[in-house]
């Protein structure tokens, strides 16, 4: 049986906005292995995230994956200069379209990983479908929007995450499950034991004196997870 790998990210949008570049710089340093940036339009969700064209900017800067997770109305209008600025997994709400198997049809034509966004409040079956076409699922953790005030880590994303990996070893897909939302270091362990493959750090990577030693601590929480997990 293979080994289950976990990836650890962080969302760039947390980070400090008047040095995007230096962040981006840390944040490999650190040694994550992947941005997670977020796209919103002020709509879908009442936030406004970043310009793909800041995306394109920060793309020569690091050898990372940039993985988008695009909250819009009508997100299909994103899908092409999301892919010119150098995007390499698309994450987009399953809520934000009537016709999700033809948006992750028409993501894959941009040459993009195709990944479903769902939020805490969206059941998990809408994802039966699509599967055979994602190469990740994000499982959101919190209200989505920055600007949503006192949101934390909402627990019953973690029975979701193992309905969800069910799922996912049911069809055999090589499918992704992240989790991303107010995700702290204490969490760390239940969402590994739960499933997830992925998961994005928030402000809270930030805001560590050293963030090398937290992503450090954080892989080692990982490694004691699975293992319990494989034992048990």
């Amino acid at each position: 049986m293979v080994q289950r790998q976990v990836r650890l990210g962080a969302a760039l949008f947390n980070g400090d906005h008047t040095h995007l570049a230096a962040e981006v710089a840390r944040l490999e340093a650190a040694g994550l292995d992947f941005i997670h940036h977020d796209v919103f339009d002020g709509h879908f969700i009442p936030d406004l995230g970043f310009s793909p064209h800041t995306i394109a900017a920060l793309r020569p800067l690091t050898k990372l994956p940039f993985e988008v997770h695009l909250g819009a109305t009508e997100p299909e209008r994103f899908y092409a200069t999301l892919a010119h600025a150098g995007t390499d997994l698309l994450l987009t709400h399953a809520e934000s379209t009537p016709l999700p198997y033809e948006a992750a049809f028409l993501i894959r034509q941009q040459r993009m990983k195709v990944g479903m966004v769902l939020t805490m409040g969206t059941p998990i079956t809408a994802l039966e479908p699509l599967l055979p076409m994602l190469d990740a699922v994000l499982l959101l953790s919190r209200p989505t929007g920055e600007s949503v005030q006192n949101a934390t880590f909402d627990p019953h994303v973690l029975d979701r995450t193992r309905r969800v990996r069910a799922m996912i070893d049911a069809t055999g897909a090589a499918v992704d499950l992240q989790v991303a939302g107010s995700v702290k270091r204490e969490h760390v362990p239940q969402i590994v034991s739960a499933g997830a493959t992925a998961i994005a750090m928030g402000s809270g990577i930030y805001k560590v004196p050293d963030m090398a030693e937290e992503v450090g601590i954080m892989r080692e929480l990982i490694a004691t997870a699975l293992k319990d997990t494989a034992h048990g």
